[in-house]
């Protein structure tokens, strides 16, 4: 059985918008501070001690992350039944990233970034998506 078309649809969606969104943090953060227009502190979190790991901008692992979970999406949308379920994996660990990266913010900068909150409850949506498409999938081979 393949995973259902809405989902498969909603996570491609979902992956979508994340993508625009660290892609947007990525660019922006080279061209100088970056604009809250919700929440404050974007800089704060952007330019924090814990924004890069190795030198590498967290955002620019967001947009890998949701490169992945869309090619897979749309692998699945094509008839490669099976793509969504590979995303298990990613999926688990970029939502314990969030819920840290989260924490980091609350308690530690005390300072929120509105497009990284975006992109945590973007791969919470996934999360939840990917592993309900595990259901649909069972006993499948």
């Amino acid at each position: 059985m393949k995973t259902s078309p809405l989902k498969v649809g909603a996570i491609g969606s979902l992956a979508f918008v994340g993508m625009i969104d660290t892609l947007y943090l990525s660019l922006s953060r080279r061209s100088g501070p970056i604009p809250c227009h919700i929440t404050s502190g974007c800089e704060d979190v952007v330019t924090s001690v814990y924004s890069p790991v190795a030198g590498i901008p967290l955002a620019w692992f967001g947009l890998a992350f949701y490169l992945t979970v869309f090619g897979a999406a749309v692998f699945e949308g094509s008839g490669n039944s099976g793509s969504v379920r590979l995303l298990v994996w990613p999926a688990t660990f970029a939502l314990i990233a969030s819920i840290a990266l989260t924490g980091i913010q609350a308690f530690v900068l005390e300072a929120y970034c509105e497009y990284c909150l975006g992109s945590a409850a973007l791969s919470t949506g996934i999360f939840f998506l990917v592993m309900s498409s595990r259901g649909d999938s069972e006993g499948e081979e």
